[in-house]
């Protein structure tokens, strides 16, 4: 997968620029804070997702005194053309493919499929349980329209079951209508859920040790509210009716996949208590590339990965690694404030561009 044109119009300090990359190639972006490196790979990472990393605010992403964005680009995956655009216009978000107009969200991310690393994201170790699941869900969502669609609805379903237990009368027959419903979607979530971080978890201890001289064990346990095996719906049968009263007292759903959490580990003990910021960052390296092999596999190719500050904290052995671990015909994009040697990328392709104030100009790395 790769981006092969991006136009922006009124995105962040871009006023009209656009810009053309090649494909299966290491693009980086250099140049001091506050130039638009890390606005560039936002724009890319919004096509995505349809949300940005950096804020839940659309209107921040829209360059003052204008009251709208465009961002345009021409796309190739798996060897066919996408011509996207996305505009934001009064708080809201406009989708076209070909320039038709897309109603639904969930016909366009996934689209183009891109894995962003930056120094935010080590929060997924530290912060509440919801950050995990939007971990899990964001890739999901991606990879499995079934996901997608049961997700929203289990997320309905649960507003409605929360809603019927605030009445002053509760009618238990619409309660088991709705707690039904919800074990059916459930089903699905809590495996497919429980699949994807086995799998994730097993690419990432591939991984790691090439992050890691010491020998460290690194591992992840899904926690969830019932066991997930062969009598999976009797089990969540039989911890709804075992909740039910107390549901009912607290006029709200006190089980269900929307509490479920991630815990990461490391030795053993869990990452927060053992290891250090760069452990974690080797941790987290690690599950972003897993995770790309597993979109891979898949898909039969590649996500454009976004690196994002990734060299800081990193001294020029342990860059050298990294370039070397980056996957072969993968687009990638690295964003940082320092020029680095063109013989670290070894025979890699690699195009080197300085970031000043909103333009961007190709550099000739003389290699």
């Amino acid at each position: 997968m790769n981006v092969n044109q991006l136009k922006l119009i009124h995105f962040r300090n871009y006023e009209n620029t656009s810009f053309s990359f090649d494909s299966n190639c290491i693009h980086y972006l250099y140049g001091k804070n506050a130039q638009g490196k890390t606005n560039l790979i936002e724009a890319i990472y919004f096509l995505s997702h349809l949300h940005s990393f950096r804020t839940n605010q659309l209107s921040s992403l829209v360059m003052k005194e204008n009251e709208s964005l465009i961002i345009e680009a021409k796309v190739e995956s798996n060897k066919q053309n996408e011509h996207l655009k996305v505009v934001v216009s009064h708080h809201k978000k406009h989708l076209f493919r070909f320039l038709n107009p897309v109603n639904k969200y969930s016909d366009f991310v996934g689209i183009v499929n891109a894995i962003l690393f930056c120094p935010d994201d080590m929060m997924i170790f530290s912060q509440s349980p919801k950050f995990r699941r939007r971990f899990i869900d964001m890739e999901l969502i991606k990879l499995s329209k079934t996901y997608t669609t049961t997700l929203s609805h289990y997320q309905k379903i649960l507003k409605e079951r929360n809603l019927a237990l605030k009445q002053n009368e509760i009618n238990d027959a619409l309660i088991d209508i709705y707690t039904d419903q919800m074990i059916q979607d459930e089903k699905i979530i809590l495996n497919q859920r429980n699949h994807f971080i086995e799998q994730l978890i097993l690419k990432a201890k591939q991984i790691y040790p090439f992050f890691s001289s010491e020998k460290e064990i690194i591992d992840a346990k899904y926690e969830t509210f019932v066991s997930i095996d062969d009598d999976l719906e009797e089990n969540l049968i039989h911890a709804y009716q075992k909740s039910l009263a107390k549901d009912k007292l607290y006029h709200q759903t006190n089980l269900g996949i929307h509490k479920d959490d991630i815990q990461f580990l490391l030795n053993g003990s869990n990452i927060n208590d053992v290891a250090s910021q760069g452990q974690k960052r080797s941790f987290l390296l690690a599950l972003k590339l897993g995770l790309a092999q597993i979109i891979y596999e898949k898909s039969h190719q590649y996500p454009i990965l976004l690196l994002d500050d990734v060299f800081s904290e990193l001294d020029d052995i342990r860059k050298k690694q990294l370039i070397q671990k980056l996957p072969l015909n993968m687009q990638i994009f690295i964003t940082t404030t320092e020029w680095m040697d063109p013989s670290s990328f070894g025979s890699r392709p690699v195009k080197f561009y300085k970031i000043e104030k909103g333009s961007i100009k190709e550099v000739d790395h003389g290699r």
